[in-house]
């Protein structure tokens, strides 16, 4: 249904005649707000589009495009509410609507899982709007600190929240308190296991490089499993059936003593990764819980 409604608008926006006037422009606006209200984000975007083409006026048409952002964001369709945004860059009306429009692609360009990205036009934003209250993009800040790992810079950045947003001296220190607390708790910064040294382990002593990685199960079983293969071409050997020892147990040993060797490297590889998502995801929870307590 909500496909066959947006055919429909489509074919309204190609459709609509081409003189344009300001009432116009605010009726699709009212229009697409209505829709927006009622969750019916894709078709709002839709006359969103139609009241940005309406507009008469830059200002208008930055308002039709954040509002259709929104709507964007809603569906989750967070690379094409960044490259819509970027339309109106060239914007130079209303300062609070630059700012506005720089924080949206930020907060976009983070939600895409482009870092880089988002701190790009956060910087935009903190060179070119020294006068405006900065209180509103700490928050994203922080979170972009943390998934690109600059853990040198997020400490002074609570600091730098907390003095700018005017908290009390007592509270200040609980948070941080709270902050080092919780890092002690996550066991500090993690430290990544080196897969190739993971990979060398298993190389000379079968199952140490699982033992390395953290997985310590896995090592055992591999270390175990080699073992056995060796023991059954031994046994097999020594009774005299040379063949079928060569392929029922050097065959699976040289098989499980490779695989072994790949196998460690991995599970380094994905310990590093568990690991620093957990901790990113404790770190992004309490600056969430701060900005929630700031807001009460």
């Amino acid at each position: 249904m909500k496909w066959i409604n947006g055919f429909y608008l489509i074919c309204i926006f190609l459709c609509a005649t081409l003189s344009i006037s300001a009432n116009e422009h605010e009726r699709w606006l009212q229009a697409a707000d209505s829709l927006f209200r009622g969750g019916n984000w894709f078709e709002a975007s839709i006359l969103y589009e139609r009241a940005y083409y309406t507009s008469t006026d830059a200002r208008g048409r930055i308002v039709a495009n954040l509002a259709k952002g929104e709507a964007m964001k809603e569906m989750g369709e967070f690379s094409r509410a960044r490259r819509d945004l970027q339309r109106s860059v060239t914007f130079r009306g209303d300062e609070s609507l630059r700012e506005e429009l720089l924080y949206q692609l930020a907060l976009c360009a983070y939600l895409e899982g482009d870092a880089a990205g988002a701190r790009s036009y956060l910087l935009q934003i903190k060179h070119g709007f020294e006068q405006m209250p900065r209180s509103r993009t700490f928050l994203l800040q922080g979170l972009v600190i943390i998934e690109e790992e600059r853990w040198d810079d997020l400490r002074p950045h609570l600091e730098n929240w907390f003095l700018e947003t005017n908290e009390p001296s007592e509270m200040r220190d609980d948070y941080l308190y709270a902050f080092d607390n919780m890092v002690a708790e996550l066991g500090g910064i993690p430290s990544p296991r080196d897969p190739d040294r993971a990979r060398m382990w298993s190389t000379f002593l079968p199952g140490a490089g699982q033992f390395y990685a953290g997985s310590a199960g896995w090592g055992v079983l591999n270390a175990f499993s080699q073992m056995a293969a060796l023991g059954g071409f031994g046994l097999m050997a020594w009774n005299g059936y040379y063949i079928a020892g060569v392929f029922a147990g050097l065959g699976p040993f040289q098989s499980l003593y490779f695989g072994g060797i790949r196998q460690a490297g991995t599970l380094a590889e994905q310990k590093n990764k568990s690991r620093m998502d957990e901790f990113q995801a404790a770190l992004k929870r309490f600056l969430l819980d701060v900005a929630a307590q700031k807001q009460q």
